[in-house]
């Protein structure tokens, strides 16, 4: 059984600090690998005897990588059912919209008729290509893509709002959240 505890650290050593920032990062990258590895259909006892040796952690780490790594793949697949709904429902809301558009029971208030339309049956496209999507996955049992530190952080990082180095934070970020004090 393997227990957890819970702490709160308090130091002025900038060193701690980088030890534990470079624990985590490490952590997160064997994570990471794991994952693609369980992905590629690699055995579970044998990556965590990988991982002790490329990233140079120990068995606890190792384990604990894998397992959330395994937990990740399960829950994505668990959820691609529960997507595709979602997906399914989004398409006939939109062929609902367009429906009544077309036969005059909705008017759009802030563009004009055809405009409205073209981009309806724009989304109505990008809905239909993500149900083809989540279907040939259903089909192939794989899962979709994963973006570790959020999809919504990526595309930040992507147009520049936030810098490499917060989202490496944010990737890393795994074992403790950063909690900021500043003294006077």
């Amino acid at each position: 059984m393997k227990t957890v505890r819970v702490m709160k650290i308090v130091s002025n050593d900038e060193t701690h600090l980088r030890s534990l920032d470079e624990l985590m990062r490490v952590f997160g990258s064997a994570k990471r690998y794991a994952f693609n590895r369980l992905l590629e259909g690699r055995n579970a006892k044998d990556l965590i005897q990988h991982l002790l040796r490329q990233f140079q952690l120990n068995k606890r780490y190792a384990e604990d990588a894998v397992l959330l790594a395994q937990s990740l793949i399960s829950s994505q697949r668990e959820l691609l059912p529960m997507r595709l709904e979602d997906v399914q429902a989004k398409i006939e809301k939109t062929e609902k919209k367009i429906d009544d558009y077309q036969h005059g029971r909705k008017t759009p208030k802030k563009v004009d008729l055809q405009t409205c339309l073209d981009g309806l049956h724009r989304r109505l496209e990008k809905w239909k290509s993500k149900e083809d999507e989540l279907k040939h996955h259903l089909d192939q049992g794989t899962i979709p893509r994963v973006i570790f530190g959020g999809k919504q952080n990526f595309y930040k990082r992507l147009k520049g709002k936030i810098t490499n180095e917060e989202w490496k934070d944010l990737r890393s970020n795994q074992l403790y959240e950063k909690v900021w004090v500043i003294r006077s």
